[in-house]
């Protein structure tokens, strides 16, 4: 049986929702589904030193283990925590370096590079700050020390760590998609907007970095189209007065997550990725993006960010400008021709089959057994 370990510094909680629980879960069942056999270690600090005794153990006794995957956590690693203090300032990279020794590979996939902003610790003190971002530098500098791949969700995340060492180990390790089973394809080429209008569907977050206001004015500007706008119920409340002026019978608002959203894909003929462009868009590949393409779903994304890219590349929908008079063109573009949303559903389904999560964890396991 082939093993391998699977380190988080940080409680996994089984049903915790979020890109940072809903990916270690799904890369360990992935791992699970390709053939391996998966040891976890994750909890606070008391749990993981507990959990690591047994395993050292285990490899004392004989035990063979292929490789050793981890996921950073958004906060430094000293600090996962639910104190934030560093009560075991050498536990993780002292055995980090154990497994090293052992002669066991290890791959990290580095979540978050938001440290490096100016943004980073608004609402922290300047020392509290500081002190994060010196444990954040400690990561790194161990990292260099310990790892064979460093794993990012965009190669571009490298140009901020701004570490050679890292660089000449890194790759890509984005989301993936679950292998969902999706109904054969319809034929659009003759469709009737007037009587089955052109369905969005958007999934995700409402505020600071989730501006998409141009998609509601585009919406409600163009006739023949609808919005399903899914979020959660206290950012609706707290951004409503926002998105009012755009609102119109045409839009839905809904706060479903999980399994209820299934028969609202089922609808929906284009999902929404499209935010306001900043640096940090650049490089993000949101973990929602792949949840679209299981349901294979072509997307609008804006032009300059990661997942735009990756949009351009598998040619999966439409890589635009944000703004509601690029969004008006796309909706004009599928009147005019809606065989258009046929071909890119085909085309969702060929990427699909390229960017499982078992293609992610078949992927770890040949950079680091080879």
């Amino acid at each position: 049986m082939k093993q391998c370990i699977f380190y988080l510094p940080y409680r996994l909680e089984e049903r915790g929702m979020g890109a940072r629980m809903m990916r270690p879960r799904k890369m360990a069942q992935a791992f699970r589904d390709i053939g391996y056999e998966v040891t976890m270690i994750s909890g606070v600090s008391s749990e993981r030193r507990k959990q690591m005794k047994a395993l050292k153990k285990r490899i004392r006794q004989g035990e063979k283990f292929d490789f050793m995957y981890t996921e950073s956590h958004t906060e430094p690693t000293l600090l996962t925590d639910p104190h934030h203090l560093p009560t075991h300032p050498f536990l993780d990279f002292k055995f980090f370096r154990y497994i090293r020794s052992c002669g066991i590979p290890i791959g990290l996939f580095y979540c978050d590079i938001y440290w490096k902003f100016d943004v980073y610790g608004e609402g922290l003190s300047e020392w509290k700050k500081k002190s994060a971002i010196l444990c954040y530098r400690y990561d790194i500098r161990e990292y260099k020390k310990t790892l064979n791949r460093f794993y990012v969700p965009d190669m571009k995340v490298c140009d901020y760590v701004q570490e050679e060492e890292l660089r000449a180990i890194a790759g890509e390790l984005p989301p993936g998609a679950d292998n969902i089973e999706i109904s054969a394809l319809s034929n659009e080429s003759g469709r009737d907007f007037s009587e089955k209008p052109l369905t969005l569907f958007y999934v995700g977050g409402l505020g600071k970095q989730y501006q998409i206001t141009d998609l509601l004015q585009a919406v409600q500007r163009t006739e023949k189209t609808r919005l399903i706008l899914c979020c959660r119920e206290a950012e609706w409340k707290k951004e409503e007065a926002t998105y009012a002026p755009y609102l119109c019978d045409r839009i839905q608002v809904i706060h479903k997550s999980g399994d209820e959203l299934a028969p609202y894909y089922a609808e929906a003929d284009i999902c929404s990725l499209l935010f306001q462009k900043d640096i940090y868009r650049e490089l993000a590949k949101p973990f929602k993006a792949y949840e679209y393409l299981a349901y294979e779903k072509p997307v609008l994304s804006t032009k300059g960010t990661a997942i735009g890219n990756f949009v351009e590349r598998y040619d999966i929908g439409w890589n635009i400008a944000y703004s509601a008079k690029a969004i008006q063109r796309v909706f004009k573009e599928i009147f005019e021709d809606p065989a258009l949303l046929s071909r890119m559903r085909k085309n969702c389904k060929a990427a699909k089959a390229e960017n499982l999560w078992t293609c992610r964890a078949e992927q770890v396991a040949k950079d680091l057994v080879g």
